[in-house]
């Protein structure tokens, strides 16, 4: 409703609560806790990956334990599984439930000092130069595979557009793509749109909603692209992941993490 300091100000105060419950907590088994919120969303899983950064790089002993129960793209969170280890909510609740408790780590503000979007920056600072997830040979050629069936080749963008009735301040038109597309476009790139809302820029370009397994395709063309172009919402956390160079069609505050 706007009231953007009075909502920052309860994300530090909960970070805070959760940071001095784990410095009380009685349960010291290197272990933390992350609630099903950290996948809800395909852009919650690319925090996720950000947080399994920060701690790599500040705690690697400790195990991050995710209640997970289905998600928004099972493939970008099965990328993540060697580093996190899964539990289901139900055998979350019966046998760690206040461990889980004490030792959580919150979603708004892990840090308990900084807001979501600063958290991630600092983490990209941090972290710059480190190795970014990468696709399995098997994966490549499933890619190789995805890209046939658009009858497209390399070099290629992988175009995500919202569906144009959903959250009208990430949508973004067919304008703006096109646009955002002709420097490619004139070096030879081909184009192929990895969103899986309808949207008309679907009817322009080769589209992974006509393969076979259009999630799937998604997922990989994104991670597999050399260039990704978007709106600021979670799909070009795929491509970030995987070192693909990210272009926001619709961040005019520049508030995802990629900026400085």
């Amino acid at each position: 409703m706007g009231n953007f300091v009075a909502k920052d100000s309860a994300f530090r105060l909960a970070g805070q609560l959760q940071l001095d419950l784990l410095a009380r907590s009685p349960y010291k088994t290197g272990r933390r806790f992350l609630h099903t919120q950290w996948c809800w969303a395909l852009g919650h899983i690319g925090l996720l990956w950000q947080l399994i950064r920060w701690f790599r790089l500040r705690e690697p002993k400790t195990q991050l334990v995710l209640a997970a129960e289905g998600s928004a793209n099972p493939y970008f969170l099965q990328a993540l599984a060697p580093f996190l280890t899964f539990i289901h909510p139900s055998e979350l609740i019966r046998a760690h439930a206040d461990e889980a408790m004490q030792n959580a780590v919150y979603f708004g503000c892990p840090d308990g000092v900084s807001s979501l979007v600063n958290f991630n920056k600092q983490i990209e600072r941090d972290c710059a130069g480190d190795e970014p997830l990468k696709l399995g040979d098997d994966q490549v050629l499933k890619a190789v595979e995805f890209r046939d069936q658009c009858w497209e080749g390399r070099p290629f963008v992988a175009v995500h557009a919202r569906h144009s009735d959903h959250d009208a301040a990430r949508n973004v038109t067919v304008e703006q793509i096109e646009t955002a597309l002709e420097p490619w476009k004139s070096r030879g790139y081909s184009v192929i749109s990895t969103g899986l809302d309808p949207h008309p820029i679907n009817e322009r370009y080769p589209s992974v909603r006509n393969t076979a397994e259009p999630h799937h395709a998604s997922f990989l063309l994104s991670a597999n692209c050399d260039h990704f172009i978007g709106s600021n919402s979670g799909a070009w956390t795929i491509a970030h992941a995987y070192g693909r160079p990210v272009t926001l069609l619709n961040d005019y505050e520049r508030s995802a993490w990629i900026y400085p």
